[in-house]
């Protein structure tokens, strides 16, 4: 699984490309981190060093266990 993810901020926010809800969810956070350097990883690169994304609070409904 993929994700989006800001080095500066060590947020990321999961990739489910077909997936409306998702696509405005990666919107809200590029918008949020437009100014710093975001990249695409797999998410076993960065789950134990980066934290969820949360739009007003709230995690990221498609986020995975460890």
């Amino acid at each position: 699984m993929r994700a989006r993810a800001c080095i500066k901020c060590k947020e990321y926010v999961v990739i489910h490309p077909n997936n409306p809800q998702n696509q405005i969810k990666i919107d809200l956070f590029e918008r949020k981190h437009h100014l710093h350097t975001l990249i695409i990883v797999d998410i076993d690169e960065i789950k134990d060093q980066y934290q969820v994304f949360k739009v007003n609070g709230i995690a990221n409904s498609s986020t995975i266990s460890a």
